[in-house]
């Protein structure tokens, strides 16, 4: 238990730079960050608390379409949503000293950097088994709810995380911010990156954990948070 809460820790943080690194580029982060940091850009208060608040606001909205279903164990969520929030500050301090480049291959780079940093963080938190984000875990009660598949009500989610980005960010800033180029090479690279880490590490990972049916095969296409 003690390794998969290491992997678990250490996915959750190598996520985090990928979303830091996904600022940097400046192209535009993932659907599942852009209200955090463009509320990040509006109000004088660090992207990883806006991250905490956000996935929390996640798992209330679990608890309310769950009511008495609702886990006494997916409440933990709200201990990852910390720790994630955390990993962010962290991780835009490390960033903090890099300026953003003006030349745009660079940029373009750093989010593919960014997709592959979010691909392998994806591929271990999952992998290990532990607690999903409250951002999967929101997006899996919906599709039990209205018994669609997961994939389609993950296109969905996504789109109103961009469309309510959207609105408060012309609403308070005037502008479209971090939206971008860099959120459709998110959505489009990080399920590929999964893929290629599953490939390559499940039977290290397994044999870590010693136990391979602890780890996942593979990490589903559709169980891709475009985020964490």
């Amino acid at each position: 238990m003690l390794k998969k809460i290491g992997l678990y820790v250490l996915g959750l943080f190598i996520l985090a730079l990928g979303v830091s690194i996904s600022v940097k580029s400046n192209l535009g982060v993932s659907p599942v960050s852009s209200l955090a940091y463009v509320l990040s850009l509006i109000f004088p208060v660090k992207m990883g608390y806006f991250t905490m608040g956000v996935f929390i606001s996640f798992i209330l909205v679990q608890f309310l379409l769950l009511g008495k279903e609702f886990k006494i164990t997916s409440s933990l969520q709200v201990l990852c949503s910390v720790v994630f929030g955390y990993f962010v500050n962290f991780s835009n301090a490390l960033l903090s000293s890099i300026e953003v480049p003006e030349n745009l291959p660079v940029r373009l780079f750093l989010a593919v950097l960014s997709a592959a940093a979010c691909g392998l963080g994806i591929f271990l938190y999952v992998g290990a088994r532990v607690m999903p984000l409250p951002a999967e875990g929101l997006t899996e009660v919906i599709s039990v709810k209205v018994k669609k598949p997961f994939s389609k009500v993950k296109v969905i989610f996504d789109l109103v995380m961009l469309l309510v980005s959207v609105l408060f960010s012309l609403f308070f800033l005037d502008s479209i911010r971090g939206i971008g180029v860099g959120t459709l090479i998110s959505a489009l690279l990080i399920g590929k990156f999964v893929g290629i880490f599953s490939v390559f590490l499940k039977e290290p990972l397994a044999l870590f954990l010693r136990n391979k049916e602890q780890m996942i095969t593979a990490v589903p296409q559709d169980k891709v948070d475009g985020n964490s």
